[in-house]
């Protein structure tokens, strides 16, 4: 190796331009050879594939000059003008696609838990409505005869029905249907104001068991009980023994039963408005439509005695009911 430095000489190595005094090249860090360029032979193979391939591309001391820079990095030491960092490595277009499925998954987690609550919240509330039907059912055991029971969610509405007409016993002997006479204020020796007790006892015992019984809506909103025996249906104020016998209706209602009961003057079921005119001549007869329906109306001074549908107004039309008056306000 020479003392003096070759001023234009190159790295036989790796093609790096040769400061003046430098024995060693800064770049491989191989000893130095002098010679000049046009004299240089072919680089010797490097172990390290980036300086060969800088190298071998180098045509003079200018040229492995730039290649030797291109492979280093720009720490200021070799004053590299025209530097550039390496582009970056292009992003992978389903990048965008991980949001979505963080997305889809996060809802499935919520569904499931969402679900699941709900099946044990509803296993929770099925116990006490399963016990609270149990218990309803026992109750109901214990109840009246005739006592319905309605159950909706946890709710429990239990309505005691009147009493059913078997619940009625005879009283006292028995009244001929020619003296279960059609009144103003009563049937028959049967006067209202006497208690349901002695009025349904006495009314079984004349006519047998009543074919039905129920509630009626005499006085809306009150409610009335009833019992009904073919055409007759002899209304209460309650079911209760001491309540009372307050109105009657006899009418066709279709039953087999017929009694064929009258007024104390002698007026029936299917007799003619002249009929009815001719029997109650001194009386007032006075008509109106209720409900779409014709209505006699029998007064005396204005008080009303007896009132009822009848086909039609006219003298051919025919009576269809007996009705006494109500207890009502409207007297009707």
């Amino acid at each position: 190796m020479s003392d003096t430095p070759t001023a234009d000489g190159v790295c036989i190595h790796c093609g790096t331009s040769r400061p003046v005094d430098e024995e060693l090249c800064p770049s491989c860090g191989k000893p130095w050879i002098d010679e000049r360029v046009d004299e240089m032979p072919p680089p010797v193979e490097s172990a390290d594939p980036e300086p060969a391939a800088a190298a071998s591309t180098s045509v003079g001391a200018g040229a492995g000059a730039v290649a030797g820079a291109a492979n280093l990095d720009d720490t200021g030491e070799f004053d590299f003008e025209d530097w550039t960092m390496p582009p970056e490595k292009p992003k992978s277009k389903a990048v965008w696609l991980i949001p979505i499925i963080l997305l889809v998954a996060a809802a499935a987690v919520w569904t499931l838990v969402f679900l699941d609550d709900n099946s044990t919240t509803a296993t929770t509330i099925a116990a006490p409505t399963t016990t609270a039907a149990v218990t309803t059912t026992q109750a109901a055991t214990t109840t009246a005869p005739g006592a319905t029971t309605t159950t909706s969610g946890e709710t429990t509405t239990t309505t005691v029905a009147y009493p059913p007409p078997s619940a009625w016993e005879s009283v006292g002997d028995p009244i001929d249907t020619a003296d279960l006479t059609l009144k103003a204020a009563a049937i028959g020796p049967l006067d209202f104001g006497i208690t349901t007790d002695e009025a349904a006892g006495r009314l079984t015992a004349s006519l047998g068991e009543a074919e039905s019984s129920g509630i009626d809506g005499l006085c809306p909103p009150q409610e009335s009980y009833f019992l009904q025996w073919g055409e007759l249906k002899a209304i209460f104020d309650g079911s209760e023994p001491d309540s009372s016998f307050v109105s009657y209706r006899y009418e066709d209602v279709g039953s087999d039963t017929e009694l064929r009961l009258a007024t104390l003057s002698g007026l029936e079921l299917g007799d003619t408005v002249a009929d009815l005119k001719q029997i109650y001549s001194s009386f007032t007869i006075a008509f109106e439509v209720i409900e779409g329906q014709d209505h006699f109306r029998l007064l005396d001074a204005g008080e009303l005695l007896l009132w009822g549908p009848v086909t039609s107004s006219n003298d051919a039309g025919t009576v269809l009911g007996i009705y006494s008056p109500t207890p009502c306000d409207d007297e009707t």
